[in-house]
């Protein structure tokens, strides 16, 4: 897997398995929509993740995801680099 930041500023997380084979090579994606949180914008991207509905994880991706999840949740962002 893959972290990288958009142009506008938002992380998100790629596989190489999906590359050039699938609508979208992203998995999760920060989203710019603000939410009912106390902290919302002053965090942008901690609102919501986009999840794409077209890849297929095997266990070990199932693992790195939920890792990146976890982190999203207590840091408000994405991880800058690869989670080990």
């Amino acid at each position: 897997m893959k972290i990288t930041t958009s142009d506008r500023g938002f992380r998100y997380v790629t596989s190489p398995s999906y590359t050039n084979h699938a609508k979208s090579e992203r998995l999760i994606s920060e989203s710019s929509a603000i939410g009912e949180y106390e902290d919302a914008l002053d965090n942008p991207g901690s609102s919501y993740l986009w999840i794409d509905s077209h890849h297929h994880l095997n266990r070990e991706e199932v693992r790195q995801l939920i890792g990146y999840l976890q982190y999203w949740l207590e840091h408000k962002h994405l991880p800058e680099r690869l989670l080990s």
